[in-house]
């Protein structure tokens, strides 16, 4: 698969509690060029936005101690992450108003096809370039 040379630039934090999980978005993303952190708690998630800065985060609703709620109020409340985007991911339907309303560029439900993944990534990533 081709790279484009945008794509090949952009970072993407993956906060996923479930290691097999987290593996396969990072495989899947590495794969075709993105530059791939991955966190497996809010709270690492919410310290590797703060360090790494990037160009978009695929977020877990379900997470040990911060889930995907509080960590998306904490990103956009924060000037240093509230502009990067964030798609959350979850395995309940139906979410995908109060993701936009709490501040989030998109919604993804479980089990996610590797193409949706990458194309939702894709999407966000240049939306805001």
């Amino acid at each position: 698969m081709l790279v484009d040379q945008g794509q090949a630039a952009a970072t993407v934090l993956v906060v996923e509690d479930d290691d097999a999980t987290r593996q396969v978005y990072s495989d899947g993303l590495g794969h075709v060029g993105y530059r791939v952190i991955t966190a497996a708690t809010g709270t690492d998630g919410l310290r590797a936005a703060r360090n790494e800065h990037p160009d978009v985060i695929l977020l877990d609703l379900s997470l040990a101690g911060a889930d995907g709620w509080e960590v998306v109020r904490c990103l956009k409340a924060s000037q240093s992450t509230g502009d990067i985007p964030v798609l959350l991911v979850s395995g309940y339907s139906n979410l995908g108003d109060r993701a936009r309303a709490e501040g989030c560029a998109g919604y993804l439900m479980k089990p996610i096809r590797l193409d949706a993944l990458r194309s939702a990534v894709a999407s966000v990533i240049q939306t805001v370039a």
